[in-house]
């Protein structure tokens, strides 16, 4: 499968997701992405530099952060899962061995529902490598 195709089939369509991306772990390349879904690099780059340690796990926990120019405020950080809300539509953001997939829900999806869709497709990648 593509990474467009796990964007398109398993994110959003999914109908959980509205929109999704997926980057290089390191951010400098996006292997797939939503029509329309643009994460500028500066915001990909928090997540990353998030992922790479505590302290900015515990900085982003206290800032927030931005994803698409719409600013989200951090429920959970770990070392693996990075979840935002705003209002009632957020994002989730998880990092594998070699990628981080970021999507975005809607207000009528429950944030739970959504994070499990990501996860299970981290899942799935580390388990086959990425």
């Amino acid at each position: 499968m593509s990474w467009q195709s796990y964007v398109d089939t398993s994110l959003v369509g999914s109908g959980k997701l509205d929109a999704a991306a997926i980057f290089s772990v390191d951010g400098k390349s996006v292997w797939a992405s939503s029509a329309g879904f643009v994460i500028k690099p500066e915001e990909i780059e928090t997540l990353v530099r998030a992922y790479e340690g505590e302290k900015n796990l515990t900085d982003l926990a206290s800032t927030g952060f931005h994803i698409g120019g719409v600013k989200y405020f951090t429920i959970m950080s770990t070392g693996r899962s990075i979840y935002g809300k705003q209002g009632k539509a957020g994002i989730v953001c998880v990092k594998t061995k070699q990628a981080i997939l970021v999507a975005h829900y809607g207000e009528t999806v429950q944030p739970g529902e959504a994070a499990t869709t990501v996860e299970k497709l981290a899942d799935y990648l580390i388990g086959v490598g990425y």
